[in-house]
């Protein structure tokens, strides 16, 4: 069994080279929404399918029935906040305390004096409504512009239903301040999230953010193979990235920037592409929010059950993720040289153990090893013992997206 360096924590930072853009992965698709209400679906489903990250621009939200409602804006962040639930309101994170500055320069400030619309502080935070069903159940019927995405169920003109798809159970909400300042504000370190849905659409409700984008091995892979089956190769090899393989890498390496401004949509797996966000200078608040979405086919039964794999509930935590593929049985650290991090526990899919080896010498250490293959960006879980109640502890300081045991 070989020990190897393979952990990364979102408290770093990655120091990858990002020169000149990948020649197979050189930009993110951009749709243009200014001369309709609703994407072909044949259209949405090719410039997605082939990078699982979309741009869309030109959204303009339309079929308000009160034509005196007033949608969800900066100055109603506060009073959301306020009226959720004790678990909702737990969900709450600074996104980056080192760059988080409240406008009484309490570097802790709490949520309420954050979240005023005014034009003090500097920072960037999140939180979740989930459990305050009343309070997200008025966000998706009355409040926000756009709950749903804007795709047609069909390629007919005529069509104007809207693509039906499953949602996971949490409304995200990102709010950035970055007054008063010439220098751009980071926000989550590069990382990927632990999901297992098939994407997140972020909805910029305000101002203006930059996304950096990376995409991982595996997507990188995955885009090779499917260039390979449309140039109808003789050879059904799939693709994979070797040690020796330079362009690979370099793909794998190399960063794209998106730049979503107000009325823009970001749709992106967030499994396969690292990512991190940039709040650059700006006389206004930095608003988006998101929702997970699940493409499912339709069934005949209307009454069939949601699908298995969604996520039942959402948490904001910490976590410490594979930085490269690991293969089963390969000894990630040892009691030795293990980092100051408390891996989670998982009954259902954990990736790794604790188990005791024997050195040279004959003495007993303890270690964890991978219990099967580990994917690029795949976070570490142990297995978890009988004996043992999974941890509920939900502190967030960064974003990461699991399943609640």
């Amino acid at each position: 069994m070989a020990e190897k360096e393979t952990l990364c924590t979102k408290e770093s930072r990655c120091s990858s080279a990002c020169a000149s853009r990948p020649p197979n992965i050189a930009d993110v698709p951009l749709l243009d929404l200014r001369d309709s209400t609703l994407l072909p679906r044949s259209t949405f489903q090719d410039a997605y399918d082939s990078h699982q990250a979309l741009h869309i621009r030109g959204y303009e939200p339309s079929n308000v029935a009160d034509e005196n409602a007033v949608f969800f804006h900066a100055g109603h962040v506060k009073g959301l906040f306020d009226s959720l639930g004790e678990q909702d309101k737990a969900s709450w994170c600074i996104e980056n305390k080192k760059n988080h500055k409240a406008a009484d320069d309490d570097m802790d400030a709490k949520p309420g004096n954050f979240l005023q619309n005014n034009n003090k502080g500097r920072g960037y935070c999140s939180f979740l409504v989930q459990h305050s069903i009343d309070e997200l159940k008025d966000l998706l019927t009355s409040s926000l512009p756009l709950v749903h995405l804007p795709v047609k169920e069909s390629d007919s003109k005529d069509d104007t239903t809207v693509m039906k798809v499953d949602y996971g159970p949490a409304l995200w909400l990102f709010f950035g301040k970055n007054y008063n300042s010439n220098e751009s504000l980071l926000g989550r370190p590069e990382h990927t999230d632990s999901v297992t849905h098939d994407g997140t659409f972020h909805y910029q409700l305000s101002g203006t953010k930059i996304w950096r984008l990376r995409p991982t091995t595996e997507l990188v892979e995955a885009m090779a193979n499917q260039n390979q089956n449309q140039q109808s190769s003789p050879s059904n090899k799939k693709r994979k990235i070797e040690e020796n393989d330079s362009t690979g890498r370099e793909e794998s390496n190399r960063h794209i920037e998106v730049v979503c401004k107000e009325g823009d949509i970001l749709l992106l797996n967030t499994r396969l592409w690292w990512h991190s966000t940039i709040i650059p200078p700006q006389a206004e608040p930095c608003i988006s929010y998101a929702r997970d979405i699940y493409f499912t086919q339709q069934k005949e039964d209307s009454a069939q059950e949601e699908q298995p794999n969604q996520e039942s509930s959402m948490t904001n935590v910490d976590g410490t993720y594979a930085a490269e593929a690991i293969e089963a049985d390969t000894i990630l650290f040892t009691e030795h040289n293990m980092p100051d991090i408390e891996l989670p526990r998982s009954k259902t899919d954990p990736n790794c153990q604790v188990v005791e080896l024997e050195d040279d010498n004959g003495d007993i250490f303890m270690a964890v090893v991978s219990l099967r293959d580990i994917k690029e960006g795949e976070f570490f879980s142990l297995l978890e013992s009988d004996d043992e109640e999974a941890s509920g502890d939900e502190d967030c300081s960064e974003e990461v997206r699991e399943e609640e045991e």
